[in-house]
């Protein structure tokens, strides 16, 4: 990960909090001059671009968005490794204004590390929207000259200057910060401890920073620096008692103590430089509300939900005739040989799937706004607290948001957790949240069973799921061990919608799921077409196959041809659905009733999710215990949860007032 660069160009690191506007930034530095690829051993993408300014060329790094600079989690570690490796980088430190109070954070780690970055006041626009103000010249002098520039990477403001500080950059000494009369001394000694050390011989990577930010980072507990030090135990027993000291004192952890001292000389440092407005504050009351904020909540999310199936049904139609008649054209033209593969295979499999794109879209369109409105960031504040009781954070929101869209990047999105036992946690439960393929089950189910509650059917759906989740969650939190995550996240700023950025958003995540329908699909489609009717019609391998898991499947009122078709959903969750068209000849409202439709689709969206996120369990887990467990709880949790249901619904009261 080091500089190898050969061609002298001069390398720029952006760095900053998430959601920050570091790659709107990145964009417009690089334009269309880039590269994406992944960070030595580890599957995290690594943007890099080329800027071109006057006579000189930089490369431009994307880091990834990080709170700290802590070895804790596995993205601040690799965006600190960079920095640590790389010593004559210029660093763009990107600041969202509207948080400018939080954001400083980073730039005091960054300060501590030796490294004077060039600060990025972003989102200029909408902190001024907002009535917040910052004197940029007083910040660089209370910064110790550090150059500071106010800009706003969505309407280009700021940009030129920002290339111009880059051009003319050279390193200045850091500023002093100092802390608390206890912290310091603490520092202190155990610099001087330090400097004590017989034959200290530090790593590459540690050599050159200062004394007194090893001296943090042991008081802190970095993984890395107490693995650094491991062989100097009389220097750890040091820092322990010193440690213990100041925890009799303060009452309280001194990790925790370092990061309030932190942000209170942020304060210190904003004092007189920053006004701001409450308005934002006082809607935030409302919003975070224990009562108010959970039924808000639950009226964006019925909203929402009747907005996709509503306008969703509508062009679904449209797509249905499409397909029809183009299954009828091609029955009259085509040979019979092909004909049956063509249109009662590939074609009424993916036309099956495809009918329900609306909705994928619509969901991802309407997710897309709430993100970038600003409202998601507050629904994972006010489910902290109803989620810390079940063994999770409210970091963990935010891969369950991303989950609806689909799984795998949902799990990939759980990187940024620094505490271990949560971030396990989340990627077992993760998968439990209904993706986008399995919108397309709870979709057809919904349209074809229940056409006027379609929007009660998928919320009593999502309702079972997330009470199961929780539950999950709860006892997979007594069984794995570890402290738990301290929630330090970002509230941005209540935004006008960015249509253009929406657009793209929703786009970039639901243009995955006709990837599917040109190639997985089809495939899965055409195979089990030829399953369902070799070596005949009647006794082919399909049937044998679900004649066995019918012995099952049959305790949750689903059939051989259900299970099949359950069978065939692990490779891809839409192929569950084509695979109903085929197996039951079109006909499924015929075959089942309301209630084992229902259930069909509560188990289709509780078992075995499929097999790219299966491998994505396992490429963040690197555990193939904790993958085949994943694999095992779900199976066993849909069975368990179908055959309670269906029982249940099964008896008189409920049979005779419900279906």
């Amino acid at each position: 990960m080091g500089n190898n660069n050969n061609d002298n160009k001069k390398i720029v690191a952006l760095t900053g909090q998430p959601n920050v506007g570091k790659t709107t930034l990145f964009n417009s530095l690089t334009g269309m001059r880039q590269e994406i690829g992944n960070w030595p051993g580890v599957t995290v993408e690594k943007k890099e671009g080329l800027l071109k300014y006057k006579n000189a060329e930089f490369k431009v790094v994307d880091l990834p968005g990080i709170y700290s600079l802590m070895s804790n989690s596995i993205d601040q570690k690799i965006a600190r490794d960079f920095i640590l490796e790389n010593k004559d980088i210029i660093i763009v430190n990107v600041i969202d204004t509207p948080n400018i109070n939080r954001n400083l954070y980073l730039t005091l780690q960054l300060i501590e590390l030796g490294k004077s970055p060039i600060l990025c006041l972003n989102l200029i626009d909408e902190a001024e929207k907002y009535g917040i103000v910052v004197d940029e010249k007083k910040l660089s002098e209370k910064l110790g000259g550090l150059p500071v520039i106010k800009m706003s990477g969505r309407y280009n403001v700021g940009i030129p200057d920002l290339k111009e500080k880059i051009y003319k950059y050279k390193p200045k000494k850091p500023c002093e910060i100092t802390y608390s009369e206890i912290l310091e001394d603490a520092i202190e000694k155990i610099v001087k401890k330090i400097e004590e050390c017989k034959n200290l011989e530090l790593g590459e990577k540690f050599k050159s920073v200062p004394k007194r930010w090893l001296a943090i980072s042991l008081l802190e507990g970095d993984p890395e620096v107490l693995e650094e030090f491991k062989d100097k135990k009389e220097l750890l027993a040091f820092v322990k008692n010193i440690k213990n000291n100041i925890e009799n004192e303060i009452k309280h952890d001194i990790e925790s103590y370092i990061v309030e001292q932190r942000y209170k000389k942020s304060d210190e440092i904003l004092k007189d430089i920053m006004t701001e407005s409450q308005l934002h504050e006082d809607i935030d009351t409302i919003i975070l509300h224990p009562v108010y904020g959970f039924v808000i909540f639950g009226i964006v999310m019925y909203l929402m939900y009747s907005f996709v199936f509503g306008f969703g049904d509508f062009f679904s139609g449209y797509i249905g005739m499409f397909f029809d008649y183009l299954g009828d054209y091609l029955t009259k033209i085509l040979p019979a040989t092909y004909a049956g593969f063509v249109v009662d295979g590939a074609l009424s499999g993916v036309g099956g799937v495809l009918e329900f794109f609306p909705q994928i879209v619509l969901i991802m369109f309407s997710l897309a706004i709430l993100e970038d409105c600003g409202y998601l960031s507050r629904v994972a504040a006010l489910m902290h607290e109803v989620m810390s009781k079940i063994g999770l954070g409210g970091k963990a929101f935010i891969p369950f948001i991303i989950s609806f869209g689909c799984n795998v990047p949902g799990l990939m999105a759980t990187r940024f957790m620094s505490s271990h036992r949560e971030r396990l946690i989340t990627l077992l439960v993760a998968p439990l949240i209904p993706c986008s393929a399995r919108f397309v089950v709870i979709g057809f189910m919904a349209s074809v069973f229940f056409p006027q509650y379609a929007t009660l059917f998928t919320l009593g759906i999502l309702g079972i799921v997330f009470i199961l989740l929780g539950a999950v969650s709860y006892l997979l939190g007594k069984l794995i061990k570890g402290e738990p995550e301290e929630f330090i996240f970002e509230l941005p700023p209540y935004r006008t919608p960015d249509w253009k950025n929406i657009l793209k958003i929703t786009w970039e995540r639901s243009k995955a799921f006709l990837k599917k329908a040109g190639t997985v699909i089809v495939a899965g489609s055409l195979a089990f077409y030829g399953l369902l009717n070799y070596p005949s019609i009647d006794n082919s391998y399909a049937i044998a196959i679900g004649k066995i898991l019918e012995h099952i499947t049959l305790w949750m009122g689903i059939d051989w041809r259900g299970a099949i078709s359950l069978m065939f959903g692990v490779v891809a969750k839409e192929l569950v659905v084509s695979t109903m068209n085929i197996v039951y000849g079109g006909e499924v409202s015929s075959a089942l009733t309301p209630l084992k439709a229902f259930v069909f689709t509560l188990v289709s969206v509780l078992y075995i999710p499929c097999l790219a996120t299966v491998a994505a369990q396992y490429m963040e887990t690197k555990s193939l215990k904790w993958t085949l467990f994943a694999v095992v709880y779900n199976l066993s949790l849909a069975t368990v949860v179908g055959v309670i249901v269906y029982n249940i619904g099964r008896m008189d009261t409920f049979s005779k007032y419900i279906w």
